[in-house]
């Protein structure tokens, strides 16, 4: 599904939409509406409406990227821990009598 945008060149080109719920607040208990929006997803450009129609407008600024708060989920589970792995399979072959691996073939 795509919309038409008009862009600073005069140029209209059909960006991506989706569709987004108009609530009614005059009847809440009857079914809401539906329009087409563009997608705001583009690095370069920003959509506006006016009026009817929509526009596309440079971005300002820069994105910054979102640093995880939290470590990645599987960091708690000891078994999928990468970090911990080879202490732990390096302690196993010598409990089980075959020492440490050879690399230096």
């Amino acid at each position: 599904m795509t919309i038409a945008v008009r862009f600073p060149d005069g140029s209209v080109r059909n960006i991506p939409a989706q569709l987004k719920e108009i609530p009614n607040p005059a009847s809440p208990d009857a079914q809401p509406g539906f329009e087409r929006v563009p997608l705001n997803c583009d690095p370069v450009w920003r959509f506006q409406r006016v009026g009817d129609d929509w526009y596309a407008t440079p971005r300002s600024g820069s994105l910054s990227l979102l640093k995880p708060i939290l470590p990645e989920w599987w960091r708690t589970i000891r078994h999928m821990n990468m970090d911990d792995a080879a202490p732990r399979a390096r302690k196993q072959r010598q409990s089980q009598g075959r020492g440490p691996i050879d690399t230096a073939a």
